[in-house]
């Protein structure tokens, strides 16, 4: 089996689970991948597929049914995401997939149940963009935002969303600095606080929300929603789902594909002397109510993490590590998902009581 090859089945074996619960069929995906045979198919037949779903969206907006048209564009979003998000071969074509993904997306977000709302939020003489979306019923809603990792972005979670809208609480999910859309700001960062305190800031006026806010972050948006929340003043709340606490140690462990990753989100001469910079230690943790998960059998961020991101917290975490759990444990949705939403919107609720 040669590299490239070891390089797909690598990806779907870390990331599979992952395509399912963002809101693609395993069978589906698998059919994908089948089309694609060897990695250098790979963005080819997801970009395929994308398109395939994309003239699903036009006819069905041909034929007046929004709802049809809006779950088409979100999943043709999706297969692009999955198509770019671990190739790096070729930069100018996953740059192309992105934009293409972005675009897909914009069309999808008015369309959903609940709408999103495309939020510009100025930041360092740019933007940063992320989708706003309120539940039904009366408000003023408490909100959830959402910091995603090292390799998704906001057009990957209306799926995780819907967990909060069911529960009253609204959302944010933000495409940060390096993230997506944010990659204009350059790479990856460890502290994001000052973007986080833009967004804020930004939609503190906004009709229907309450200004109870909690952050949730997912793998690197874990580690950054932690340090984030212990930066910033007001929270109500944060939770970090298989985050971690020392890059820099956890290096020599990674998977090459996450290493990969690495590369091309961090930047820099010294990728190993970058991710060094994203570390809990030293750092004065959250002084609000913490929700730390973990996956039992994560196999790029050790479980052991989560105890660490749990001591940090200064007025304690409440720490689950699921043993039969992967990677942001999306091999058991079902359990984490409902878990972090219930607990977000007690505490969302109970700081404005």
């Amino acid at each position: 089996m040669n590299e490239t090859e070891n390089r797909l089945l690598s990806v779907v074996e870390h990331w599979l689970p992952r395509m399912e619960v963002a809101g693609i069929p395993s069978g589906t995906a698998r059919s994908v991948i089948d089309s694609a045979g060897v990695w250098e198919n790979w963005l080819a037949a997801w970009s395929a597929e994308g398109d395939r779903h994309a003239e699903m969206g036009e006819v069905a907006l041909a034929h007046g049914r929004p709802i049809t048209a809006g779950e088409a564009f979100a999943r043709a979003s999706l297969f692009y995401h999955f198509g770019q998000f671990m190739a790096f071969e070729d930069l100018e074509a996953k740059e192309r997939a992105a934009a293409r993904k972005v675009a897909l997306y914009r069309k999808a977000a008015p369309l959903l149940e609940q709408p999103g709302e495309l939020i510009e939020v100025p930041f360092e003489g740019g933007v940063l963009r992320g989708y706003l979306r309120r539940p039904g019923g009366p408000g003023p809603h408490p909100l959830a935002l959402i910091i995603p990792g090292s390799d998704s972005t906001k057009e990957e979670f209306p799926a995780f969303e819907r967990h909060f809208l069911a529960r009253g609480v609204a959302t944010l999910s933000l495409d940060g600095p390096g993230q997506g859309e944010g990659r204009s700001h350059g790479h990856l960062r460890a502290d994001i606080a000052p973007a986080v305190a833009a967004t804020i800031g930004a939609i503190e006026d906004r009709p229907g929300l309450s200004g109870a806010i909690g952050l949730v972050g997912m793998a690197f948006g874990g580690f950054m929603a932690l340090r984030a929340a212990a930066a910033l003043d007001g929270l109500a709340a944060v939770v970090s789902i298989n985050g971690f606490y020392d890059l820099g140690a956890l290096w020599p462990t990674l998977p090459k594909v996450y290493q990969d990753n690495m590369t091309f989100a961090l930047g820099g001469a010294d990728v190993v002397e970058s991710a060094r910079r994203f570390t809990l230690t030293g750092v004065d943790g959250p002084s609000v109510p913490a929700l730390i998960l973990h996956g039992g059998r994560d196999r790029i961020f050790p479980p052991s993490e989560a105890q660490k991101c749990a001591d940090i917290c200064r007025v304690g975490a409440e720490l689950h590590v699921f043993p039969t759990g992967n990677h942001v444990c999306n091999n058991i949705p079902w359990m984490y998902r409902p878990l972090v939403a219930d607990w977000l919107a007690e505490r969302l609720k109970a700081s404005r009581t």
